[in-house]
């Protein structure tokens, strides 16, 4: 269906596969989260079902639940850096963008290679830090991300125009 709505997208039927879709992908995020939280209830102290819950939680928009499974997961070194950067996007989804900065911030100080985890938290700090009105700071995050890669999402367009280069 997804093929027909996009070579087709004026056809008559086209509402009715669209409202069939969107039936279906809210049916298979209740199952997921159904799913999830068994799996917490069966096993309360397995910390990756916590971090899958919590992601579960997230897509289907209940990011304030989401943000005790994510603190608890975080306890898990194999999954910590993803936890952190969910719970920051959930406390930003929650307007809570100094806890948000403060998570981002924690993160990104346990990773020392520029890699894609930290490009991806060093851009939301900026973007939060915009939010907060906080330019500077946020420059500075967008620079981190410039010196190693030019082409990561809008950021060579923030750090030029800085300069009055845009």
């Amino acid at each position: 269906r997804e093929e027909f709505l996009k070579a087709s997208p004026d056809d008559p039927e086209a509402p009715r596969y669209r409202q069939e879709m969107e039936e279906l992908a809210k049916q298979r995020a209740e199952f997921v989260l159904g799913d999830a939280r068994e799996r917490v209830d069966s096993n309360p102290t397995d910390l990756i079902a916590h971090f899958e819950l919590a992601t579960a939680l997230m897509d289907a928009g209940h990011h304030q639940e989401a943000i005790g499974h994510l603190q608890r997961a975080r306890n898990n070194p194999s999954i910590r850096l993803k936890a952190m950067s969910k719970l920051g996007q959930c406390y930003v989804s929650r307007s809570m963008n100094d806890l948000a900065a403060k998570t981002f911030e924690d993160a990104i100080s346990e990773l020392t290679a520029m890699d894609s985890v930290k490009k991806d938290l060093l851009y939301n700090l900026g973007t939060i830090r915009e939010t907060m009105e906080q330019k500077e700071k946020a420059l500075e995050c967008f620079k981190q991300i410039y010196e190693v890669d030019y082409g990561y999402r809008d950021v060579a367009s923030k750090v030029e125009s800085s300069y009055g280069q845009g």
